[in-house]
């Protein structure tokens, strides 16, 4: 009951087929040797597989066997106590299983004896199968595997120690047969008889080998027991095997080994998971490092390093003692020696540092190693070494002694950067601060100062005061009127200096460590951070901390000159090297989210004037008089204050006066050149527009307009631009933001009007008309913010903004007309109302308005000056000659007024007179004659005397034959059309004999070879070609304008039967005789064909029109009388066309009456459906239908009969209706007579319908146009129907469904 059983490994461990693959296992076995021979002395043949050769047992194994190993051992995790420990194997799976003595619960102080519970504590595979096992030490386990191979584990570490080799010694073995065998036919390869043909098989028994034991264990000793002698092996120690090493010389494979045994033995796992990263506490800080807290491995270690060390100092070549670069006569070897020994320093310098690091000896490394490399002088070789090893992180500290070699080696290389990136990479929490300050100030390694106190001191404002210290320095010795190159290097260490500073600013109030850019931790530390820097930058004095002055700068400190002597110089000194960054980095303080400000007490109240000086008295600002005030009951706590940004009002007086202070004195050399304080100024007033957009600051008036001037700047550009246009929306937003009193309205207006900003100058109009209708100015400028607002919205580029001015006339004239208060105009302080105003300046831009959109101008006038409509006709009249009052007449009388808004087309209307039409008329004629007939033709309101001889005056031929037509005088009216159109048809023809042959056809490659000269050409066709389409419209549009007088004049009336079809004939004879007058066939052909299409479709137009109103006899008569001598062809087309237009008639004429009776026979169909509409009857008066019925019941549905109305439920049980019974009988008693009499009458009906002949259309029976169902058609054959006892029917009502008859 001690041991679990230990399940079998997996099967794929277990096959010995694929280990004998493998390894190359004997193939030849149990006497059968290469050849198929029996061998009878059973030799053992040896197979070798690569470097191992396999265990010569007499039968290869069939089955691995587990094997067992007892012993007290030390594992991992377990301390130092060493623990019963059993060890087996089985196949590749090899398993550790550690006893544990359970506690005794029973309290009992007997010694009785508990047995103690084996847990598997680790398990690992082996890469072969074993086959012994064995205990070597307390942890150490030694293994053979079916490859001759000794493996030897480390059970602490769980790492290899050593593997041996034993292929060329024949160990003694032990053969099984094991138990439940089988016999195993193993076939003979390759062993075949005399005649060619295959042994028999022969049965082995199923065996296994075991070399348990052969080896065992004694005094750290491993006795192998082989078939000729005992080996002994022996395991040396760590110490013993380097000092073999270091007597053969191999130095490196003794260090190699020394810091294996570091690693797996000194660095224990438990270190590992204290310290992950290797780095040490302060308390473990390596100047601290006694050698009374190493272990003597450490320190025997160390020895071995310095040990080596001397040895490879004094062994080392000899360096050239020729200086670099002379030339004498110096052999080859010279040459040679001084790369050897360069290479060899190198390589020490190498091993030593890496021992030091994995070691962590670092004392020992800055100690006794870097004196060495000074006393030889290779210390520049050691620190180019290092350099490495910190630039990736594996070393974080550098001895102050070191890291001064180290930058003096820097500079010497004219390499400084080289010293910040290293300083980068170390922990500054664990350096000498005195040493490594002083060295950065003094060799102006800023980037790493400011690394250095940030991480290792917590300090952000220090390292910046110290920063700025070097900027005024620079400002003070080189020029700054020097221009900024234009890809941004740096050309003196002002700019250098200036740029790290703003760089600095910029990952401070991002919240990010410099400069690498990580986050900074922790995140509370960002909300103090803020504010600090902010306050730091807004000082007004210099006054330099006492701990980052120098000695001269106390000196000096009480005259401050340069710089340092302006106001807020810290801020003016940023400014003065990138305004657009330093705003850009305060922008980034000001946007964080979650900022807290101190809010000015004045921030709600107007800034009437801009103080440079901004503050109270005695420079405080808000924050610091609340710190020296102390708190009230109402105030913040201090820890609310630490976290409180100065006022932001505050900050934009200081950039304000500091900007200014570049303008007034740019010509200063120390100030800058004007391009500079331009480039602030710009970059200042963009600063200034985002916050006042936001309304979190103030700006006086003359400040405001300067921003606007700025903003308008951008969009002097062309006007498709989408910059103008974000400009344009940006002050319009801004003026939006501000207050109306914060800004000069006129300035501001000139200021946009000037930059051909329309919108914003529209805003500052509709402004103006706003403060004039409240009286807070004088009215006179009311009629001229109000003419303004309409031309800016009159020249506005969308189409869609432009006709929002009528909106913003109507809404501000309303406002205007409800104004009670009248104000004064002049000097003369006549009263005068607001609305007359604004009336009159709205009727000096009708005119404009009506070409903007004359519907919605005619829509204003309707509801603003419908009173006053002559004067605006008049003043409508003299506008482009009259065109504009005929759009505004147009809107009006054409209708389109009316759809767009009916009331206001009613009124209009309703107040134009006839001189209103008649002028309508003559614009008409005058800009549109085309548009005469049509409205002539759709109108009364007109004197026809008056429009004839406007007409004939225009040659209007179309509205002139129509008002003849109106006047009697029909014939002169279709003789004047026919007259024009023969001139029409004239004029076509000169217009096709001007087209050139190039106009009928396209050739690219004619236009290709001709040039210019060809384009031209084809340019011109091309017009021609318009113009002869145009006039063939005219054409149709004349003879369309005759062809509707025939129609109109002829027909059946007594009035018209004087004329009759001879209108008709007139106009076909000119069009059949237009062929004569036109001459054609004295044209070119292709000229004639055109001509002869367009008479062809004349032709065609006439004659479908003709069809409708002449009968067809008249019509052939007409054309083979009258024009009997012309050959049959001239009048082939226009017989086809008679003809085909005469047979569609009748086809659609057919086709309408199938339609109309496949109609009524649909709708019958369905009257028949809804009168035969039943419900589902399953059971009548509670008897189920389909089943055997009681007599009783019987006799209750005989009662049933045909004339009783029966209501179905919704289980499908009918039963009868009495009420609706009695009233239908009532009914029948009182209507007896009348349904005699109707039913009479009915079956005389159809007696007389079932006698009528049926007539076939299109091979199927006429039906007649009848509503009869089935039961009236067989009632007029003389069947009997139930229809007659239905009684009473009510027409144009379906009811609900009615059963007759018996059911069941």
């Amino acid at each position: 009951h001690v041991l679990h059983r230990w399940a079998k490994p997996a099967p794929e461990k277990m096959n010995v087929e694929s280990f004998q693959k493998q390894f190359g296992l004997l193939e030849e076995s149990d006497g059968i040797d290469n050849n198929g021979n029996d061998s009878d002395d059973g030799s053992i043949k040896e197979i070798t597989n690569g470097e191992h050769t396999l265990s010569p047992a007499a039968t290869p194994p069939q089955a691995f066997l587990p094997c067992l190993s007892w012993g007290w051992a030390l594992v991992s995790g377990g301390g130092n106590a060493v623990m019963p420990t059993l060890a087996r194997a089985w196949g590749c799976s090899l398993q550790l299983l550690r006893a544990n003595f359970p506690p005794n619960e029973s309290g009992d102080d007997d010694e009785s004896l508990l047995l103690p519970a084996f847990g598997v504590h680790d398990e690992f595979e082996a890469p072969a199968p074993v086959v012994a096992l064995e205990w070597l030490g307390n942890r150490s386990l030694v293994y053979l595997t079916v490859t001759n191979e000794f493996t030897v584990i480390d059970t602490v570490m769980m790492t290899l120690l050593e593997r041996l080799d034993f292929s060329c010694e024949r160990l003694v073995y032990a053969e099984f047969s094991l138990s439940r065998s089988v016999a195993t036919n193993i076939l003979s390869r390759g062993c075949k008889d005399e005649e060619g043909d295959s042994k028999p098989l022969r049965k082995v028994p199923h065996v296994s080998t075991t070399f348990l034991n052969s080896i065992r264990t004694s005094d750290n000793r491993l006795l192998v027991l082989c078939q000729e002698e005992l080996r002994s092996v022996s395991i040396l120690g760590t110490r013993q095997r380097i000092r073999t090493l270091e007597e053969d010389g191999e130095w490196l494979e003794a260090l190699a080994l020394a810091l294996d045994h570091y690693e797996s033995t000194i660095k224990s796992l438990e270190d590992r998971k204290r310290d992950p990263d290797g780095r040490k506490k302060i308390s473990n800080h390596p100047e601290f490092t006694s050698t009374s807290r190493l272990s003597d491995d450490e320190e025997w270690i160390a020895d071995l390093l310095l040990r080596y060390l001397n040895l490879a100092v004094e062994n080392a070549p000899e360096p050239s003692t020729e200086q670099p670069g002379t030339r004498s006569a110096v052999s080859r070897l010279s040459s040679t020696r001084i790369d050897l020994a360069q290479s060899h320093f190198q390589m020490l310098a190498g091993v030593c540092i890496e021992f030091c690091v994995v070691t962590r000896r670092l004392d020992l490394l800055f100690g006794p190693i870097f004196r060495r490399f000074q006393s030889v002088h290779y210390t520049n070789v050691f620190l180019d070494v290092l350099e490495p090893y910190v630039l990736n992180d594996k070393l974080h500290y550098i001895a102050p002694d070191a890291m001064a070699q180290f930058v003096e080696h820097c500079k010497a290389s004219n390499d400084v950067a080289t010293v910040e990136r290293c300083l980068l990479h170390m922990d500054v929490t664990i350096m000498d601060f005195d040493s490594i300050l002083s060295l950065l100030r003094k060799n102006d390694m800023y980037s790493a100062l400011l690394h250095v106190f940030a991480h290792g001191l917590n300090d952000f404002i220090t390292p910046l005061e110290i920063l700025m210290e070097a900027i005024f320095d620079a400002a003070d010795t080189f020029d700054l009127n020097t221009p900024r190159r234009l890809d941004g290097v740096h050309q003196n260490k002002f700019e250098q200096y200036g740029y790290k500073a703003i760089l600095y600013l910029q990952h401070c109030f991002k919240g990010q460590t410099f400069p690498q850019g990580r986050d900074l931790k922790p995140e509370e530390r960002v909300e103090t951070l803020r504010p600090q820097i902010l306050t730091f930058l807004q000082q007004e004095q210099y006054s330099p901390s006492i701990s980052v002055t120098k000695s001269d700068v106390v000196m000096r400190k009480s005259h401050s000159t340069g710089l340092r002597a302006c106001a807020y110089p810290y801020m003016h000194v940023l400014m003065l090297v990138d305004s657009k960054a330093l705003l850009t980095t305060l922008t980034l303080a000001l946007d964080a989210p979650g900022a807290k400000f101190v809010e000015s007490e004045s921030k709600a109240e107007p800034v009437a004037a801009w103080d440079v000086e901004v503050g109270d008295e005695n420079g405080e600002t808000v924050l610091q008089q609340m710190r020296r005030n102390g708190m009230s009951s109402n105030t913040p706590g201090e820890e609310e204050i630490d976290i409180l940004c100065p006022d932001r009002q505050h900050l934009v007086n200081i950039l304000s006066s500091v900007v200014y202070v570049f303008e007034s004195e740019g010509a200063n050399a120390k100030m800058g050149n004007a391009l500079q304080s331009q480039v602030a100024k710009d970059a200042f007033l963009d600063f200034m527009a985002k916050y006042l957009l936001r309304g979190v600051v103030r700006a006086p008036k003359s400040l405001t307009l300067s921003i606007i001037s700025r903003m308008s700047s951008r969009s002097i550009s062309p006007k498709d631009c989408p910059a103008r246009l974000f400009a344009q929306d940006e002050v319009i937003q801004l003026l939006k933001a501000l207050p109306r009193d914060s800004y000069d309205r006129h300035e501001v207006l000139a200021t946009v009007k000037q930059s051909r900003m329309l919108r914003a100058a529209l805003l500052l109009h509709k402004e103006g008309v706003t403060v004039c209708l409240d009286g807070r100015e004088n009215v006179c400028a009311l009629s001229e913010h109000f003419v303004s607002a309409i031309d800016c919205y009159l020249v506005d580029e969308d189409l869609k903004f432009r006709k929002e001015v009528f909106d913003y006339a109507k809404k501000e004239c309303v406002v205007a007309s409800v104004a009670t208060s009248m104000m004064c105009v002049g000097d003369n302080k006549e009263a005068t109302n607001a609305h007359e105003l604004l009336r009159k300046a709205l009727h000096t831009k009708l005119s404009d308005l009506v070409s903007l959109d004359a519907v919605l101008t005619a829509q204003l006038v309707a509801e603003i000056f419908i009173d006053d409509l002559d004067e605006v006709m008049n003043s409508l009249k003299s506008v482009e000659g009259g065109e504009i009052q005929f759009k505004f007449l147009h809107s009006i009388i054409s209708e389109d007024l009316s759809r767009a808004d009916p009331v206001a087309g009613q009124v209009l209307n309703a107040n134009l007179s006839i001189d209103h039409h008649q002028t309508y008329l003559s614009l008409m004629a005058q800009f549109h004659p085309d548009m005469v007939y049509q409205h002539l033709s759709t109108h009364n309101n007109y004197r026809t005397e008056e429009c004839l001889k406007l007409c004939q005056e225009y040659e209007i031929a179309d509205a002139s034959a129509y008002l003849l037509e109106r006047m009697g005088n029909i014939s002169s009216a279709l003789q004047l059309m026919l007259q024009t159109l023969e001139g029409r048809m004239m004029t076509l023809k000169r217009i096709i004999r001007g087209i050139g042959p190039s106009g009928y056809s396209f050739n690219r490659n004619a236009l290709r070879r001709t040039g210019g000269l060809g384009r031209r050409k084809q340019d011109h066709n091309l017009a021609e070609n318009e113009k002869k389409e145009k006039e063939i419209q005219s054409v149709k549009r004349i003879l369309i304008v005759s062809l509707d007088l025939c129609e109109r004049n002829s027909g059946p009336s007594s009035a018209r039967t004087e004329h009759g079809s001879q209108l008709w004939f007139n106009v076909l004879d000119r069009l059949i005789n237009a062929k004569g007058f036109l001459r054609l066939a004295k044209e070119l052909p292709e000229h004639a064909a055109i001509m002869s299409a367009v008479l062809s479709e004349l032709l065609q137009m006439t004659m479908q029109r003709m069809v409708s109103n002449i009968p067809l006899p008249d019509l052939v008569r007409k054309i083979t009388t009258d024009h009997s001598g012309n050959r049959l062809g001239e009048f082939r087309e226009m017989i086809m066309s008679m003809l085909k237009t005469y047979s569609c008639e009748v086809d659609v004429f057919t086709r309408a009456a199938d339609v109309m009776h496949h109609d009524v026979r649909c709708m019958s169909l369905e009257k028949k459906r809804l009168k035969l509409r039943g419900s589902r009857v399953q059971s009548v008066s509670g008897v189920q239908l389909g089943k055997r019925v009681f007599p009783s019941k019987i006799k209750a549905i005989d009662d049933i009969t045909s004339s009783i109305i029966l209501a179905v439920d919704s289980e499908g049980d009918a039963t009868t209706r009495e009420d609706i019974l009695d009233d239908v009988t009532r009914s029948d008693v009182k209507n007896k007579d009348i349904v005699a009499v109707a039913l009479s009458k009915l079956r005389r009906k159809r007696e007389r319908i079932s006698g009528q002949k049926k007539h076939r259309v299109w091979g199927r029976a006429q039906t007649t146009v009848n509503m009869m169902t089935t039961s009236d058609v067989n009632f007029c054959k003389g069947k009997s129907s139930e229809a007659a006892f239905m009684g009473p029917r009510h027409i144009g009502a379906l009811s609900g469904a009615e059963h007759y008859g018996r059911l069941g």
